[in-house]
């Protein structure tokens, strides 16, 4: 999920905490062995629920389900599609310091507030934005998601004004090249799985992290989900939009973009299992079981549904 403020201790559910044990790297070799299998065996049992995927390119990712994706290696950086909605890219970074330098930009420049929009910040401002929100660098997202079309204006921005990109960025920008990411008549999202056992980042926090990521990728990709989520937002009170609105912008949101709020809620709300990261009593709306059973009860997509009832 897109969650940055896990507690420091049960007590205290508005600290932070910083992330930092690393796992012993995976050698090389073995590491491209159980890559190469991993996606053989993912594109041959993977059940495809939206094959027509926007994503054309010679370097095409393998395809991997949930279950393949929190079992991938994370000794290095590994990039997948979503078998039920392979417009969906899964970025897995050998750790949340590379993920860090890779996202962390794009993030201001897409939805922090504050930020300007017609720039992107050097690391100068980068840090002093990170620092004012009282957050840590590495951990100033766990989990991330854009559409093709906010990296594509990022990655333009940035070379429009001579911005030097760290080698992260470049490397991320040439690999989503290869896959065909960028395609202008496409309709593609890009998602981050933190990797494990750094910190409190054990499988059940990496699982909820990902049913949070892939809810905005459907968010992004499908049209249905999109016009679903809206729906469902223009159903709400002013009293339920605000109380949203209010906790997202605790978060750390831009609580003036209604499209971010809406896709925010709907992750929140539905995906995001583990208490340590989400707890809806502050939301401050007794109704707010309630809103989650209506989602759930004509939720569009057969997978997602799946994955929101099992929160």
């Amino acid at each position: 999920m897109r969650s940055r403020r896990l507690p420091r201790n049960p007590a205290d559910p508005d600290a932070t905490v910083v992330m930092r044990k690393r796992r012993a790297p995976i050698p090389l070799m073995l590491t491209a062995g159980i890559i190469c299998l991993a996606g053989l065996t993912v594109a041959l049992l993977t059940t495809v629920h939206k094959p027509a995927s926007n994503i054309h390119g010679a370097a095409q990712p393998p395809l991997a389900d949930e279950a393949a994706l929190l079992a991938a290696p994370t000794g290095v950086f590994t990039l997948w599609r979503f078998g039920a909605d392979p417009d969906i890219l899964v970025a897995i970074f050998s750790s949340l310091h590379e993920q860090a330098m890779a996202l962390n930009r794009v993030a201001a420049f897409v939805e922090r507030p504050g930020v300007p929009r017609d720039h992107v910040l050097d690391d100068g401002a980068l840090r002093a934005t990170i620092g004012q929100a009282q957050e840590s660098f590495d951990t100033y997202y766990y989990g991330h998601d854009y559409r093709a079309a906010d990296l594509a204006r990022f990655f333009a921005t940035a070379a429009r004004d001579g911005l030097v990109l760290h080698d992260a960025e470049r490397a991320l920008k040439l690999r989503l090249d290869e896959a065909g990411f960028f395609k202008p008549d496409g309709q593609a999202a890009l998602i981050s799985l933190p990797p494990r056992g750094e910190g409190m980042l054990d499988q059940a926090a990496r699982a909820t992290v990902l049913d949070h990521e892939l809810a905005h990728g459907a968010y992004f990709t499908d049209p249905r989900y999109a016009a679903y989520v809206v729906q469902f937002w223009n159903r709400l009170t002013e009293r339920e939009r605000n109380a949203f609105r209010q906790y997202l912008g605790q978060q750390g949101y831009d609580m003036s973009n209604d499209d971010l709020m809406r896709n925010e809620t709907q992750a929140y709300l539905m995906f995001t299992r583990d208490p340590r990261m989400f707890d809806i009593t502050r939301l401050g709306l007794p109704e707010a079981v309630d809103l989650r059973r209506g989602f759930l009860s004509a939720l569009p997509l057969a997978w997602l549904r799946r994955d929101a009832a099992e929160n």
